[in-house]
């Protein structure tokens, strides 16, 4: 295998079925070398070895990249050619295409929804629901639905949202706390759960009420405890004080030595000096 051209550009076929000539010689080689014994003994020849194959290898994968080069230059020249003289035009025409399409069909989509946002407007006002915004209503209008001549499609569904809307507010003016209510479902448009929000409140403000109460019994029991016992008490009688002079003690005087740190020994002094201790 040494001192040969082991991939030479014809063509691909050709190196094709030359590859595969070398595959078995190839394989023996590898395997054989994969076969040896390593151990402190033999290590220099494996590794004589492993860089024989790594020489091979090295230079076959140059000439393969020789190869790939030849191949892909004329190739990269024929595509320059292709996309100057057919994938451009193409693509510019496409894209031209593609905008006209889409300025048309978001016309139609644009003019549709603006109809439907009418329509969604006058019921609001049939329905004495004014209060509702167009996105509450959730209604997106698709290429198709608005394709429909009479959009009979989209008025369907805006009428069904609306017209439950409706319901749920008159409902709500039957109910006690309506307009708590109603404040919570403007919301979130969701009855039961406006309903919820309103009782719970009701609740925690009950329970609080109650908590109120309680504390106020409590501090007027006390209060009454209080008055009840001072009204059997013994009547207190104020005697004269009578100032006692305590007698001077006697200073004595003391020799001492104090070890420890300068912290320790600056606090003493500051102990002595607050409790009146004359020092020498």
């Amino acid at each position: 295998m040494e001192g040969t051209e082991l991939i030479r550009l014809t063509q691909l076929p050709v190196i094709e079925e030359h590859l595969r000539g070398l595959k078995e010689q190839i394989k023996s080689r590898t395997e054989e070398a994969v076969a040896l014994v390593c151990t402190e003994d033999t290590l220099a020849d494996v590794k004589a070895v492993r860089a024989d194959l790594r020489k091979i290898y090295d230079e076959m994968e140059s000439q393969r990249k020789a190869v790939k080069k030849s191949l892909m230059e004329p190739y990269e020249e024929f595509e320059a050619v292709y996309k100057g003289c057919v994938s451009d035009a193409f693509r510019d025409a496409d894209n031209k295409l593609k905008d006209k399409i889409a300025a048309v069909e978001n016309d139609i989509k644009g003019r549709a929804e603006q109809a439907v946002k009418d329509y969604f407007q006058e019921l609001c006002q049939a329905e004495r629901v004014e209060w509702l915004t167009w996105g509450q209503a959730g209604i997106t209008v698709s290429l198709t639905d608005a394709k429909q001549k009479t959009l009979s499609t989209l008025r369907g569904k805006v009428a069904d949202f609306v017209v439950k809307v409706a319901q749920a507010v008159n409902a709500i003016s039957e109910m006690d706390n309506a307009e708590e209510i109603m404040a919570e479902y403007r919301q979130s448009l969701n009855l039961p759960q406006a309903i919820a929000a309103v009782s719970d409140r009701h609740r925690r403000i009950e329970a609080e009420k109650e908590a109120a109460e309680r504390r106020k019994a409590q501090r007027e029991a006390e209060a009454a405890a209080v008055q009840r016992v001072e009204a059997v008490a013994p009547p207190t009688i104020d005697l004269p004080v009578q100032r006692i002079e305590k007698p001077a003690e006697k200073v004595c005087k003391c020799h001492f030595t104090a070890y420890g740190t300068k912290e320790q020994l600056t606090k003493l002094k500051a102990f002595m000096i607050q409790e009146g201790i004359r020092y020498e």
